[in-house]
């Protein structure tokens, strides 16, 4: 049985883990550098509290800038917004009101708007916020704790750049990234929009209002946000030395959740050359994502169309995950986030068999689950990882048994030893571990709807408690396998409901 050691306060286990990795500031020979990997956004934003006016004037503005050719959606919306105007006060109203009423009345009308016509409405109708942009109040949980202290190990007074372009409306988020980090650390919204990349690059940054309707799908965005605009036209005007400067002064650079798509467009040109300011981002002390920010981290970046069911055994190489060039942060594999709640685990894996199709050879994958972070913290001394949050971390790595994996979970508090790109618990979490506890073996049955509402973490997690060495689970018509080998470990890292580290389970999928 494992003797427990009891666990550091979370400001020891911090201050512990900068100095493992950052201890070697003099000497280095390899710039030291820490990545913090959310999985989603870790606290909550304040909620959209836009308004929105309907009136004559904004819909004549809507029926004067159509943004496509489509005159019968554009009689159609202008109608039932006359319609709306007789039942809504000309005032301000939330879209949640103004959705709620459309609905109401000509829900058909609604459903049938594109996807750009419909932002382009809203767009219009939106109004220019009045709410002071504060900074958060509220104690700092433990992932904005560990931002902080990697930013002043890394300068006594630092800075940090912000990147929302992975919003389709980059301006929206921008009060909120600001309050994700404390008053005592400056903060700067880098205005690093696809418009930008597109105007700066081919010296058209007048045409920047147009850029944003071409590049982005945004409308109305400089009467809406005159701030933000301005400052994004100040700093293409400026042209792209002055951008590389402003980046490599910055202590650290945060990329905000979205859409993994658009954050590579402000990094990467249509050829998927790196424009002019990547190698500065990538070189910044401390990288923060959130979410789709994170994800752009890794050497390659995948998406997929499909969802966790279709992907299973599938040989169609149309349902293949589309595989891109990413920032090459994280060395180590291919990353996903929104993880266990989204239940992407065959979505991971997936991608992995597909990266093998596309002729690459990336063996592993990594998983962060919402409201928890991966950390990499880098030095000449070789890299470390960890896991901090509020859940855990999926490392899946594919096997010579095809269709089978080896998955692993990392609660909050793991850290991780890296040896010849393998992974393993270091011998710090498994001394710190906690006892066994005593919990009833599992039925002998199969579990349904395995990948749906958390219940594949769920499974793993019980099987950790109990010891268990196998477990089947059932997915429509697809059997998942859960089988312990040789090389299987359980530790309790911590007393949470997603505290029970797993080390090489295997997972194999078949149809019956």
């Amino acid at each position: 049985m494992i003797t427990p050691i009891k666990k550091p306060k979370l400001h020891q286990y911090i201050t512990a883990l900068l100095v493992m990795g950052c201890s070697c500031f003099v000497s280095a020979q390899q710039q030291n550098q820490t990545l913090v990997l959310a999985g989603s956004d870790y606290t909550k934003l304040a909620p959209n509290t836009a308004l929105y006016l309907l009136n004559t004037n904004t819909i004549n503005d809507i029926a004067s800038k159509w943004p496509n050719k489509n005159d019968k959606a554009k009689s159609a919306t202008v109608k039932s917004l006359n319609t709306l105007l007789k039942k809504i006060p000309s005032e301000s109203v939330l879209k949640s009101n103004l959705l709620w009423q459309w609905r109401d009345s000509n829900n058909e009308q609604l459903n049938s708007l594109t996807k750009q016509e419909f932002n382009f409405v809203f767009d219009m109708l939106e109004q220019p916020s009045t709410a002071k942009n504060t900074k958060q109040n509220e104690q700092l949980n433990s992932i904005s704790q560990f931002i902080v202290g990697s930013l002043k190990v890394a300068s006594p007074n630092p800075t940090m750049l912000l990147v929302s372009a992975a919003q389709r409306d980059p301006y929206a988020q921008v009060a909120g990234l600001k309050r994700l980090l404390p008053a005592n650390v400056t903060s700067q919204w880098l205005a690093l929009t696809p418009a930008l990349a597109k105007a700066i690059t081919q010296n058209t940054c007048n045409e920047l209002p147009t850029l944003r309707q071409t590049q982005m799908a945004v409308f109305n965005r400089d009467k809406v946000y005159p701030a933000l605009t301005q400052a994004e036209q100040a700093l293409c005007n400026k042209g792209v030395p002055a951008l590389v400067n402003l980046i490599k002064s910055s202590t650290g650079i945060l990329f905000s959740d979205g859409n993994s798509e658009r954050v590579q467009k402000v990094l990467f040109d249509n050829n998927n050359k790196p424009y002019p300011w990547t190698a500065a981002i990538k070189s910044r002390s401390v990288i923060v994502g959130l979410g789709a920010g994170s994800k752009v981290q890794g050497a390659k970046v995948y998406s997929s169309k499909i969802n966790n069911v279709d992907a299973l055994l599938s040989d169609n190489k149309a349902n293949s995950a589309a595989i891109k060039t990413g920032v090459n942060t994280f060395k180590y594999g291919l990353l996903d986030t929104h993880f266990s709640e989204q239940n992407r685990t065959f979505n991971l894996a997936t991608a992995l068999k597909s990266n093998t199709v596309q002729g690459l050879n990336i063996k592993n994958g990594f998983g962060v689950d919402k409201n928890t972070a991966l950390v990499v913290i880098k030095s000449n001394q070789g890299d470390l990882i960890t896991v901090i949050g509020e859940s855990g971390v999926v490392h899946l790595n594919t096997t010579k048994q095809a269709d089978t994996y080896s998955y692993s979970y990392w609660p909050a508090g793991s850290v991780i030893n890296i040896t010849n790109n393998t992974f393993s618990l270091s011998e710090r979490t498994i001394s710190q571990a906690l006892p066994s506890v005593k919990i009833p073996p599992l039925p002998v049955q199969r579990f349904g709807n395995i990948l749906t509402d958390t219940k594949l973490r769920s499974l793993t997690q019980a099987m950790c408690l109990s010891q268990e060495q196998s477990a089947v689970g059932q997915q429509d018509e697809f059997l998942i396998n859960l089988t312990a080998t040789d090389s299987t470990l359980y530790y309790r890292v911590n007393a949470t409901q997603y505290g029970c580290a797993v080390s090489n389970l295997n997972i194999s999928v078949k149809s019956f």
